[in-house]
């Protein structure tokens, strides 16, 4: 059975032999959709595999016809698709319309191993949810249900796997990044199709590359904004990014008293309930300057909203450092997903629940602990996971806000051809995004890379007061009594205004193991749905 809810910019065709649900650039998408009608049912897997690896634009595409269900995720899975095998076959665009259907007749189980891994890490890896008969579609994956045999077969038709080509000189690499950069803002000026562009800016190379590349190529409407806390340093480098260009920029203003207002609003917890999935922590940090923007109309409802997720990705910035030496191994990615990406709780990291990732990582990635890898394997490797888990299921899983409000959006630093080109890099061009900086001062657009490096400290206004007392305590009684005065304060930093729904005393008392806001998020959440909150569970 197909359940989707036709809301949030999907749409629905009717078609010769399917009936079509859909969303993302619907425009290519009704290309691919109308060359799969046209299939016979011969070989139709591997028909289906190389279409959409050389012409699947972001989005999700559910077909159901009299004989089939085909379901299919773009190359990054932008927008999800779940599904589940048991007793019947449901597939929807929304986890909880298929829990909501069928726990009215079967009993659908939460899964403790689950649980653990959203409280550590904010979600959940692979293809599970937090729902054991509940599964999502990974990024690039199709999926085809033979109603007659009822059988389902699953497959990848794309996962980011680096391979670096290492036979071109650096010039080379440096015009062809150029290149690829400049057809990425050609379709995202297609695909904008002259609506008014909104482009978040922050003093980050990866949002000023995409303003500074509309306003190479002449976009007319265009504006940005900034959010966080008044003078936060963010927003200062933002806007004299703004005024070198002469693009319009306005500034959101978060504080703790307009976020938890926000926060603890129905309109809050239905956003939750639409984005979560049953499978990861709803993004905040991206939903409370959008409500505000939205219930104020501080920008045009068929605004297309764009942002620089994931520039610092896509372009080497995260290969950990114990890869950079090339004297690593596995288990320095596995300790380095381990002590990055699962740390929200330090009390989480018992063995048990170590070892269970570990595990879990090594089946994800299909290799065994005791395999001799080169550097470039394991730097491969490593991308792959934080491609597929980390910025598939929490980065890209932001834009579920723009959804909510019913905002089009583009984050062009997805682009396919930025990510195949990206593939091929070689690994000295990737280290601390060594290509990217190259051509970044190399094109120097309007001055703004090359001697321009705005001032960022992660503490707004006058709390910027906490660092020098920092340094003088750091001197006096060393290193821990600095981090430790560091921690009394993270309450009002860099991102303050998420602490702000709940108590300094409530973060006071967890100060010391708890990463950031996220695990708060993530305790309410677990009340709202009426799970205990026990931290260490060990059961499935």
């Amino acid at each position: 059975m197909v359940l989707v809810d036709n809301k949030n910019l999907w749409k629905s065709v009717s078609l010769k032999n399917y009936k079509v649900s859909y969303t993302g650039f619907t425009d290519e998408i009704d290309d691919v959709i109308n060359g799969i009608d046209d299939f016979d049912s011969n070989n139709i897997l591997s028909k289906l595999r190389h279409l959409l690896d050389e012409k699947m634009p972001h989005g999700s595409v559910i077909m159901e016809s009299k004989f089939f269900i085909l379901a299919f995720v773009d190359h990054f899975g932008c927008y999800p698709i779940y599904f589940s095998n048991t007793d019947d076959f449901f597939v929807s665009n929304n986890a909880r319309r298929i829990h909501e259907y069928k726990n009215n007749k079967l009993n659908f189980n939460w899964s403790d191993k689950s649980t653990n891994e959203f409280i550590m890490s904010g979600y959940v890896t692979g293809p599970d949810t937090l729902i054991k008969e509940i599964k999502k579609m990974q990024s690039g994956e199709l999926l085809i249900y033979n109603k007659k045999s009822k059988s389902l077969e699953t497959e990848r038709y794309y996962r980011y796997s680096p391979n670096p080509d290492n036979s071109k000189n650096d010039e080379f690499w440096i015009d062809q990044l150029e290149q690829v950069l400049n057809n990425v803002t050609k379709r995202m000026i297609k695909r904008a199709d002259n609506r008014p562009i909104r482009v978040t800016l922050s003093a980050g190379l990866d949002s000023r590359l995409l303003i500074c590349k509309l306003h190479e190529f002449d976009y007319k409407n265009i504006e940005v904004f900034s959010y966080g806390p008044k003078w936060n340093w963010e927003a200062i480098g933002a806007k004299k990014v703004a005024k070198i260009l002469n693009v319009p920029w306005k500034m959101v203003s978060l504080s703790h008293k307009n976020a938890k207002k926000v926060f603890w609003t129905q309109e809050r917890k239905d956003y939750w309930k639409f984005s979560d999935g049953l499978s990861a922590i709803a993004n905040f940090q991206e939903y409370l300057p959008l409500s505000i923007i939205k219930n104020n109309n501080l920008i045009p409802d068929d605004s297309v909203l764009i942002n620089g997720q994931s520039g610092d990705f896509i372009t080497g910035g995260h290969i950990p450092n114990s890869l950079k030496s090339g004297k690593g191994n596995i288990n320095d990615i596995l300790d380095g997903i381990i002590n990055k990406h699962y740390s929200l709780r330090l009390d989480m990291l018992t063995q048990d629940n170590i070892d269970f990732i570990k595990k879990k990582v090594l089946k994800l990635m299909g290799i065994d602990n005791g395999e001799a890898l080169s550097n470039e394997e394991l730097i491969s490797i490593y991308e792959r996971w934080e491609c597929e888990e980390r910025q598939v299921k929490w980065v890209i899983h932001g834009q579920r806000a723009q959804d909510f409000f019913g905002y089009s959006w583009q984050i062009p630093l997805w682009d396919i051809e930025l990510a195949k080109f990206y593939e091929k890099v070689p690994v000295h061009l990737k280290l601390n995004q060594n290509l990217y900086k190259l051509y970044l001062e190399k094109w120097n657009y309007k001055g703004l890379y090359k001697d321009f490096n705005p001032v960022v400290w992660r503490w707004p206004g006058i709390s910027i007061l906490v660092v020098p007392i920092a340094k003088i305590v750091g001197i006096l009684l060393g290193k821990k009594a600095k981090k430790s005065w560091y921690e009394l304060f993270y309450y009002w930093g860099h991102g303050m205004e998420h602490y702000a729904p709940y108590t300094y005393w409530e973060y006071f008392k967890d100060r010391k193991i708890i990463r950031n806001f996220i695990p708060l998020h993530i305790k309410t959440w677990l009340v709202e749905n009426n799970l205990l909150v026990s931290y260490v569970t060990n059961k499935d």
